[in-house]
């Protein structure tokens, strides 16, 4: 009886004992095909991908003009900022959580930016789609 009641309390006593961890909430840049409407593939973020695309955002200097910018061929590059990015120039003056990179097949390549809740944007892309590419490991050239 005693030998019972003993291992209870210890089952009791693990059981009631809790351990907090703080797990890392990773972020994830997304690579997604209109082709195939689907993610094609995602890389784990990391400072140098971070450090890139900030300074890229934080430069952005022109409006991209085109009325209908989506197209069904190339990729959207989807990239968390963490943390977020304040960009103040003339054409936008936000904090960015979260840019995509639309890189279509015969136009131009450009950002898409959500400013607030309601205002989305479009901007010109001014970084290298080369080293975008190798950062992410994944040929984003058509």
């Amino acid at each position: 009886m005693t030998k019972k009641l003993v291992v209870s309390v210890y089952f009791l006593l693990i059981f009631l004992y809790t351990t907090h961890t703080n797990a890392q909430d990773f972020k994830y840049v997304e690579i997604f095909d209109p082709k195939q409407d689907a993610v094609v593939k995602v890389v784990q973020l990391n400072p140098q991908i971070q450090s890139i695309i900030a300074n890229w955002v934080k430069n952005i200097d022109g409006i991209y003009g085109k009325n209908n910018p989506f197209t069904d061929d190339g990729y959207a590059v989807k990239v968390p900022l963490e943390p977020a990015v304040k960009v103040y120039c003339n054409s936008i003056n936000a904090i960015v959580s979260e840019v995509y990179i639309i890189i279509p097949k015969t136009e131009p390549a450009f950002y898409l930016i959500f400013e607030n809740e309601n205002k989305t944007s479009c901007f010109l892309f001014n970084g290298d789609i080369n080293i975008l590419s190798n950062i992410l490991d994944f040929n984003l050239k058509l």
